[in-house]
């Protein structure tokens, strides 16, 4: 049997090289570590706006509660719960609506707003590359029955 019979027959030109090794270093190149790269980042989104709901409805109704705007109490609560929830305290802030410092009255609203920093794309331990900024607001009313 010639060569090209045989070439014919196991469906390739004689001297022809495959590609596959350099295939499958660009396929997982292009394709599979940007779609990994965004599985790992995901979570940290969610996580991240569950975290800034929870911190401002807590800084919200601890100010409430308080009695007075007290723009230190609602960063401290911030700071506490950022660290509780394992991220950095730099990576959000905590801003009041309520007056400075002025005694809240019965009936009144606190408004509590946290923006809080979302990483567009993170390898854990690794690096955090580019971020936006996504806010959650909580507003609070002061009780209407509370003793003064």
């Amino acid at each position: 049997m010639s060569a090209v019979m045989r070439s014919v027959l196991v469906g390739r030109r004689a001297g022809e090289q495959g590609y596959v090794a350099a295939e499958l270093a660009l396929g997982i190149g292009l394709l599979l570590f940007p779609v990994a790269m965004l599985v790992i980042t995901l979570p940290t989104w969610s996580e991240r706006q569950a975290a800034g709901r929870a911190i401002a409805r807590e800084a919200a109704r601890t100010v409430a509660v308080g009695g007075y705007c007290d723009h230190a109490a609602a960063g401290a609560v911030g700071a506490a719960m950022a660290a509780n929830l394992g991220f950095d305290a730099t990576d959000l802030a905590v801003d009041l609506d309520c007056g400075d410092g002025a005694r809240l009255t019965r009936g009144s609203e606190v408004t509590a707003r946290v923006t809080v920093e979302m990483p567009a794309t993170r390898i854990p331990g690794v690096v955090s590359v580019g971020a936006w900024d996504w806010t959650a607001v909580h507003t609070e009313p002061v009780d209407r029955y509370r003793s003064l």
